[in-house]
């Protein structure tokens, strides 16, 4: 008897898929840990440096007993002054001569130049440079200043300063402006502003005179 066999059919026979490896991934905790490390010390210095300045800043005031210097305006002499009336300009030119009075006993003072100017009425008259100098412990310096100017001065402002004129009594306002060293016996500290506004009256304002100041204050501010 004849043996049958049967013929199964032939399938295709498909290659696997290729592999694709997964892909790696940076380790974000150890960047994040080293941000956090890095922000963590930052604060620890600025910390630091906060108490260390402190520290120092309180060590100074214990020893030295810092106190602020006084300045006042002593005289102010017209050299110039003259007012156009066409075209309400005023030219002039002051000397203002101001005492500064440093009261410490181991503090020295260094001026670094700075500006000096004259207000009427909010108004600007003139200005003027005020001048380098040294300042040494527990003593008084009268520096002259030299002032000029040309302003055109609206109608209220021109009107207002004709009828101070005659009734002889001009407010004025000098304000300067000067950087300033402190110096704490052999240690020099850094620069510093220094701000004086003195609110004078005066009698008059007429060219080549000494003008009488019928009130004065003076206040001065350091900005650190």
């Amino acid at each position: 008897m004849a043996d049958y066999h049967r013929v199964h059919p032939l399938l295709p026979i498909t290659a696997p898929p290729p592999y694709a490896p997964a892909p790696i991934r940076a380790p974000r905790r150890k960047r994040h840990s080293r941000c956090c490390r890095c922000v963590c010390w930052t604060l620890v210095v600025a910390i630091v440096l906060v108490v260390a300045l402190g520290a120092t800043a309180g060590i100074l005031y214990a020893v030295f007993r810092p106190k602020i210097p006084t300045f006042n305006v002593d005289r102010l002499t017209v050299t110039r002054f003259d007012v156009n009336t066409t075209t309400a300009v005023v030219t002039d030119a002051f000397e203002v001569q101001v005492t500064a009075n440093n009261p410490n006993r181991r503090i020295g003072v260094y001026y670094h130049g700075g500006e000096v100017t004259a207000f009427f009425n909010g108004t600007e008259l003139c200005s003027g440079a005020f001048p380098v100098l040294y300042q040494g412990h527990r003593t008084t310096v009268r520096p002259l200043i030299t002032l000029q100017g040309e302003t055109r001065l609206d109608s209220a402002v021109a009107a207002q300063l004709a009828q101070q004129q005659q009734a002889g009594f001009i407010p004025l306002t000098v304000n300067a402006r000067v950087p300033i060293r402190i110096k704490f016996a052999a240690l020099k500290l850094w620069k510093m502003t220094g701000k004086a506004r003195c609110n004078l009256a005066v009698d008059r304002l007429q060219a080549e005179t000494r003008l009488r100041i019928r009130s004065n204050s003076c206040s001065f501010k350091l900005k650190i």
